[in-house]
């Protein structure tokens, strides 16, 4: 099972599904780094990340380069929930309560589920009554 926080639209915005951030390790962002950050959004925290390792480019010396990297990458890798988060709560969006699932579209269904009583639409007054 993995664990997914939902994180809702802001008030002002018209309601929405909310966007399903999966805690854990992100494979894409290991091997990707900052580009990897871009294709989930984050774009405050790629474009700062893409400045830091354009600045180990020109300052680090040659064989701390791949180790700075590395290591930034990873730290990337491990944070990347926290950080979409992170931004998504710059952007006016709030996080529910986590929902485990063992997939992303079983997990929107749970929280919908969960939700049932807010969406659903008022029941209709009878006519005899």
């Amino acid at each position: 099972m993995k664990l997914y926080t939902p994180c809702l639209a802001p008030s002002g915005k018209k309601a929405s599904l909310p966007v399903m951030v999966q805690d854990g390790f992100s494979w894409r962002v290991l091997f990707f780094g900052w580009l990897g950050l871009l294709t989930y959004g984050a774009w405050i925290s790629a474009l700062l990340t893409g400045a830091v390792t354009v600045l180990l480019y020109q300052f680090a010396p040659s064989f701390a380069l791949f180790p700075a990297l590395l290591g930034l990458h990873v730290a990337l890798a491990v944070f990347t929930a926290e950080i979409r988060l992170w931004e998504l709560r710059l952007n006016g969006w709030f996080p529910a309560s986590p929902v485990a699932a063992p997939s992303l579209d079983l997990a929107l269904l749970r929280w919908i589920d969960g939700q049932a009583a807010l969406l659903s639409a008022p029941e209709e007054k009878c006519a005899l009554s």
